[in-house]
């Protein structure tokens, strides 16, 4: 009786597996489905794990440059820096959390000169090393050749223009986040566009043609903004859970998973416009051997 039990449980388990499959399988027989397999795939291709790398060399590099341009920005003498305020408004922290998060990210702007200091060697150390990961990751998603020493200086206008443009986007979200989003949201899609056109274009020397990048940069403003939009929703909880079991060091942790959320999407839109066009092709062609069938 034991045996026959056991047997009728494993053909349970292996017709819902079998289920699962043909589920699976009729998901990506569909338009959608070809395009997001295609996307999964070339992700994979192209990035080598470098969201893994960006997000280090970005939280060691881009994060401090960020702190010392807002610094500059609000030299208003205050211990408490435009980001970590940002944080705590649009998290909505409060309490031991809050504090937290200034006493972290709140100092720059109390040593300006320590701090541009920090950010030149950081830069030197790791921030040139972002241009080359995100030409790396275009180049193989398009199939071409680029790079040479002498981009050394490509890679170093990128971060400064990468580090720029995030406090940019700070300032702009703190200044216009009591006044509502209605203005903020088109600004936001039209200068992210443009950023994300203008960030392959840039490193890969000008070869791709900016009709042929549009679907990845408009994937990159609606992603990444979506994504800090609706942050409060998903960061907020485990921010103050993190931070009152761990102090410091859970705040830290937990900002740089999201960073790394964030980058890795960034990463996986680079790839998406040669995927659009391969798929769009490929569909049309079925949609033609269709029609004469």
């Amino acid at each position: 009786m034991g045996d026959r039990m056991s047997t009728a449980e494993s053909a349970s388990r292996g017709s819902r597996a079998r289920a699962v499959q043909d589920w699976l399988a009729r998901r990506a027989d569909t338009s959608v489905g070809r395009l997001s397999l295609q996307w999964f795939r070339a992700y994979f291709a192209a990035s080598h794990n470098s969201a893994c790398a960006v997000t280090i060399y970005s939280v060691l590099s881009v994060f401090p440059a960020v702190l010392v341009f807002l610094a500059y920005v609000h030299p208003s003498g205050s211990s408490t820096n435009v980001f970590a305020q940002h944080l705590i408004d649009h998290l909505n922290l409060n309490g031991s959390t809050a504090g937290l998060v200034q006493d972290v990210f709140g100092s720059a702007s109390s040593n300006k000169l320590a701090a541009t200091a920090a950010t030149a060697v950081s830069f030197l150390l790791w921030g040139i090393g972002i241009g080359q990961i995100y030409q790396d990751v275009y180049s193989r998603a398009l199939g071409i050749k680029v790079g040479s020493m002498a981009d050394q200086g490509l890679f170093a206008i990128f971060f400064f223009v990468l580090s720029g443009g995030v406090a940019l986007a700070v300032i702009a979200s703190s200044e216009f986040h009591s006044t509502g989003w209605l203005f903020l949201i088109p600004a936001w899609i039209v200068g992210s566009t443009v950023f994300w056109l203008w960030v392959p274009r840039f490193l890969l020397h000008r070869t791709i043609g900016l009709r042929a990048l549009l679907p990845g940069a408009l994937l990159a403003s609606v992603l990444l903004g979506g994504t800090a939009a609706t942050s409060p929703l998903f960061l907020a909880a485990p921010l103050n859970s993190n931070g009152k079991t761990f102090g410091a060091f859970g705040v830290v942790v937990t900002i740089i998973g999201y960073a790394f959320v964030m980058l890795t999407m960034s990463l996986a839109c680079a790839v998406f416009s040669p995927v659009w066009a391969e798929w769009r092709k490929s569909e049309k062609e079925r949609a033609s051997v269709a029609e004469q069938a």
